[in-house]
């Protein structure tokens, strides 16, 4: 007996689900060559045929699919998403228009058509688009990741109502890297009145709490500036100018009356003393302090000294957090949570992240396994480097996209017989964690080994793994250029920003070859020569300065730098989010040893180690504009070269790369 259409269909759904195309297309195709305006195996079919790259092909499906059911959304997405690819975006956007018009909060075609908006250049009519679907719909993760992801580099001059509450909701998202958003809702900040009062005061020299006190208590009210403030490094020079002379004001305040209480700080202005105190710390202190500054400072920490409890002291130890960590009080102050009951509300995140953290951190590094042995020269001064100063310094995470290792390295080497059989991914030189801990996030089916010569590094990424309850990555002390198979075999080697510090980076890179897995995938990350001429520049001046690499020797490189006229090369810096911490700047402007690369001597360096060149990893527009300025170049690296030298800032954050043996 002749099946019906409807089982067919079924039968041939169901090898589609179980990944067995050739048998699903044949099904499709026989309900049609009976039923020829069958709409679900229309769709499926068109959707089956997008999936294994044959977009031309499924096209026409899609389209009659869509005529003959207008009112389906999931085929309107789908249509779209073949006419993104197919390089017509004005019909992709129409379709995508029609899919949301016919469901509300359809979150899948939402994010196609904030994508293939992007990529039109219409970023503007992206971000309107997220910003009213994360506003009105209900929760959904994608929709907040990817406004955030929109977001980074972008600086917000207005906003309404609806825009500040989303901010704000993004602010306390634990899946959002805030430090992407922090320019829009900076930029928000600093179009506010009250702000723009601050800083003309401070451009006249004046005290903003005194002739502005309004403005400062207004700023102090405002709950996105709060917000941002603890979980970002500020990375704006004219921001960091009018906050540091707020904080030099608030502590002029602090220090106005011998009374410990919150009379010479309006107990408005406590939560914004907080809220600096805790940048200041994820800054390292990198600020500047004038010696008047630091008069008041000493005489705040000897009138704490001198108290029995510092359980009411919140104005001395708010005036002294803003420039230095209360570590030094460490024996007077509650340590954990239940010991902090009852202190107030500004000192508690100040208390949890700058004893309990530090003290959960020491604990930690004295009981992490040494996995290899420690070679001697370079690697010991980049070591002792990092324990001096571990970096970076991150405070929020943005959560990836989940895969499985099986799948990612099949799209990365989609023609190769097989996948590699296990699980493992090494990161070799994850620091303080960020890296490794995404890639656990990443590959909830892999066990991640993150290995650093810093134990300060690693034990930050330890407690910061188990703050993000990610329990499949593990922390490990030893060196890259004495890594060896005792360690095991790793599906995925991920080594970003380390080799170009190394004394001989091909030998470090063979080492990584070696515990590699077979038909196993490395992921690499080099200092791009042309991308770093304004670092080169910045670190000629600091050697030409002698400015040591001391926290004091930092701020000091750092203001001079800021001081430089506006034509000065170094001042290319101050583009650079590293450029505004302690550790960062030390890594930016004082590392003890760096290299950086070309393509052409990247591809003399796969060439030398037989290594086939897989792809880099870069944002979506960066990619979309290689590929219409090169087609069908992605894996050529003399291509990638000639666009390059069009565009010099390309690889701004490092060549980041994927290869594998031949």
């Amino acid at each position: 007996m002749t099946p019906s259409p409807t089982d067919r269909l079924t039968q041939a759904l169901r090898a589609h689900q179980a990944g067995r195309l050739s048998e699903a297309e044949q099904g499709y195709r026989a309900v049609l060559a009976r039923q020829g305006t069958h709409v679900d195996a229309l769709y499926l079919l068109g959707m089956l045929l997008h999936q294994q790259g044959r977009a031309a092909e499924a096209l026409p499906c899609l389209e009659r699919a869509v005529a003959k059911a207008d009112g389906r959304a999931d085929v309107h997405n789908t249509l779209g998403d073949v006419l993104r690819v197919l390089g017509r975006p004005d019909e992709a956007i129409a379709a995508f228009r029609a899919a949301i018009a016919r469901r509300a909060h359809y979150a899948d075609a939402q994010l196609n058509l904030a994508a293939t908006l992007q990529l039109a250049g219409r970023l503007q009519e992206a971000l309107v688009l997220l910003f009213e679907a994360v506003a009105t719909s209900p929760p959904q993760p994608a929709l907040r990741e990817r406004l955030a992801l929109l977001l980074q580099g972008v600086s917000l001059g207005s906003g309404s109502p609806l825009v500040r509450t989303v901010l704000l909701a993004l602010c306390h998202d634990d899946a959002i890297a805030t430090q992407t958003i922090s320019g829009a809702a900076l930029g928000l900040v600093q179009a506010s009145p009250a702000y723009q009062a601050i800083e003309a005061a401070l451009a006249q020299g004046e005290d903003p709490c005194r002739v502005a006190p309004a403005a400062v208590d207004a700023l102090a009210a405002d709950t996105l500036l709060l917000a941002v403030l603890p979980r970002v490094l500020v990375s704006d020079p004219s921001i960091e100018t009018v906050l540091v002379g707020l904080r030099r004001a608030l502590l002029q305040r602090a220090a106005d009356d011998d009374a410990i209480d919150t009379a010479s700080l309006a107990p408005l202005a406590l939560p914004l003393a907080a809220a600096l105190a805790a940048q200041c710390f994820n800054t390292g202190y990198s600020w500047p302090v004038g010696d008047d500054e630091q008069v008041i400072v000493d005489r705040l920490r000897h009138r704490l000294a001198g108290l029995p409890s510092l359980a009411g002291a919140v104005v001395p130890l708010l005036g002294v957090a803003m420039y230095d960590t209360l570590r030094p009080f460490a024996d007077r102050l509650p340590h954990t949570e239940p010991d902090r009951a009852g202190w107030p509300a500004e000192l508690q995140p100040l208390l949890r992240d700058q004893l309990e953290a530090y003290n959960t951190e020491r604990a930690i590094a004295a009981r992490l396994p040494a996995l290899t042995a420690f070679t001697a020269g370079v690697s010991s001064q980049v070591r002792a480097m990092y324990e001096e100063h571990p970096y970076p310094r991150w405070i929020t995470l943005q959560r990836p996209a989940v895969t499985t290792v099986a799948a990612f390295v099949r799209g990365l080497r989609p023609d190769a017989p097989t996948v590699p059989t296990g699980r493992s991914i090494l990161v070799a030189g994850g620091g303080s964690g960020q890296q490794p801990i995404q890639m656990a996030l990443s590959f909830p089916d892999a066990e991640v080994l993150s290995l650093d010569l810093s134990r300060a590094s690693l034990a930050y990424a330890s407690r910061m793994a188990e703050h993000y309850k990610v329990p499949n990555v593990r922390f490990g002390h030893g060196d890259i250029l004495a890594i060896d198979a005792s360690l095991g075999r790793f599906a995925i080697v991920s080594c970003s920003g380390v080799l170009h510090h190394l004394a001989d980076p091909l030998a470090g890179w063979q080492r990584l070859l070696g515990v590699l897995a077979p038909h196993g995938v490395l992921k690499v990350g080099l200092y791009a020569t042309a991308a770093r001429a304004r670092i080169d520049a910045a670190r000629a001046y600091v050697r030409e300065e002698a400015f040591p690499p001391t926290d004091a020797g930092i701020r000091a490189a750092r203001q001079a730098i800021r001081a430089l006229p506006a034509h000065h090369p170094a001042r290319g810096v101050l583009t650079f989010v590293d450029f505004y911490s302690t550790s960062g700047a030390r890594d930016l402007l004082m590392h003890v040893q760096e290299r950086s690369y070309t393509l052409p001597q990247i591809a003399a360096d796969l060439d030398t180690l037989g290594l086939r060149f897989l792809g880099f990893q870069l944002p979506a527009p960066v990619q979309a504009r290689f590929l219409a300025a090169h087609p069908g170049g992605w894996l050529d690296l003399a291509a990638w070269d000639a666009f390059e030298k069009a565009h010099p800032d390309t690889f701004a954050a490092m060549y980041q790369f994927w290869c594998a043996p031949r």
